[in-house]
């Protein structure tokens, strides 16, 4: 039985918003190094403004502070570039949610994309303002238009989460984060 179904088609946005969304939920300590790094080269230059190096330790404490997806972009732009440069398709696929995994179809061609993903495999959910999140592993996942799910958002994210047995991680407010867990709960209880 198919509880829910998407259809996504890539671009250059998606392919950024997919390696951003990877560093987020794969990449926390490298994200917490880069910030400790940071403070210590601005505080080092800021205590030694006067010298050359000491403004140059400020700049490289503010580089390492707003590039935080530069390693993601890249990888987003060069497997762009790779397929812009085959002069293929941006990939296209559909997502059918049964029971018990995720079906991949590839589009045009309509065939499945190996075997499918059981909920209990995936790695980690993520989501943000436009898009549902699912990773097998740090190295991949896939991505659901909320646009595309329309009003059922809120019960497709209830659905994958009870299925994988995991959270969303989100980067929202946390009144937004206790409203959506006081939501979950009740969706809980009218299913028992």
């Amino acid at each position: 039985m198919i509880h829910y179904q998407a259809t996504m088609r890539h671009n250059e946005k998606t392919f950024q918003a997919l390696a951003h969304m990877q560093y987020d939920l794969f990449c926390r300590k490298n994200l917490i190094v880069r910030s400790l790094i940071s403070f210590a080269a601005m505080a080092a230059g800021i205590l030694n403004f006067s010298q050359w190096w000491g403004a140059l330790l400020i700049v490289y404490g503010a580089y390492l502070t707003s590039s935080k997806y530069a390693q993601a972009n890249h990888t987003a732009n060069k497997i762009v570039k790779g397929i812009k440069d085959a002069g293929l398709e941006f990939p296209a696929s559909r997502y059918l949610f049964r029971d018990n995994a995720m079906e991949v179809i590839t589009l045009p061609e309509n065939t499945s994309l190996g075997d499918p993903l059981t909920y209990d495999s995936v790695a980690k959910l993520g989501e943000d303002a436009d898009y549902f999140y699912l990773f097998r592993d740090q190295y991949g996942g896939y991505m659901i238009s909320k646009e595309e799910m329309g009003k059922e958002a809120d019960e497709f994210r209830f659905f994958v989460e009870q299925k994988c047995n995991k959270a969303f991680q989100t980067q929202i407010a946390p009144i937004f984060k206790l409203l959506r867990k006081i939501d979950s709960n009740q969706r809980k209880k009218r299913q028992s």
